[in-house]
């Protein structure tokens, strides 16, 4: 278990805020999607960032938004990759698959069919659903994680401010964790889910 891992296993509450490029806001353009990963003392633990595909990549960012296929990798403090969160190309139905750095397969997240809803199902390594988001569309701020009826998580997105909401895509949210008793698997695909949902609905360049 890597230094991440351990703090992972350990902690309730984590940061991720969008890192914001200034260039962004003058020309316009949609780049790569890179998030700072805190501890709830808004200690960097971890940072993620979508692999760069040159011009290719680029291009595809600007016209396809979302439903392009493309790989975010997370990585710890020490610069040591951790997980390979990899998208697919989906018109409909939005999956990501999460590996490890030895690409071993952790689970993945699928988005559901649902009307003035947002659902995803989680699944683990054996393809058995460990938690589902089932949230209503005018609770647009918060993905809640249940088993069951039972909360185990929330993914609540976090007003930046008036002057970076109007003129960035910068988003900042909050990954709570409520059952103490969640394996490190498991808080990694919910942390994966919070980098899914940023890019599925709040990246301007796909909507």
């Amino acid at each position: 278990m890597n230094i991440f891992e351990k703090h992972l296993s350990e902690c309730r509450l984590l940061h991720v805020q969008q890192v914001w490029e200034g260039f962004e806001v003058v020309l316009g353009f949609e780049t790569r999607n890179k998030y700072k990963i805190l501890d709830e003392n808004k200690r960097p633990v971890a940072f993620a960032a979508e692999e760069s595909k040159g011009l290719s990549g680029f291009l595809f960012r600007q016209f396809l938004g979302h439903w392009r296929t493309f790989k975010v990798s997370i990585y710890d403090e020490n610069q040591q990759k951790i997980y390979a969160l990899n998208f697919p190309f989906r018109w409909f139905f939005k999956t990501l698959i999460v590996t490890d750095v030895k690409g071993k397969r952790l689970g993945h997240l699928q988005e559901r069919f649902a009307i003035f809803r947002k659902k995803f199902d989680v699944y683990d390594s054996n393809n058995k659903v460990v938690a589902r988001i089932n949230s209503s569309f005018f609770r647009f701020w918060t993905f809640e994680f249940k088993r069951s009826t039972r909360s185990i998580g929330k993914i609540q997105k976090k007003w930046s401010g008036a002057i970076s909401e109007l003129f960035t895509d910068r988003d900042n949210f909050v990954m709570t964790y409520t059952d103490k008793t969640l394996p490190t698997e498991t808080k990694a695909l919910m942390l994966a889910t919070c980098i899914m949902v940023d890019i599925i609905y709040f990246e301007k360049k796909a909507s």
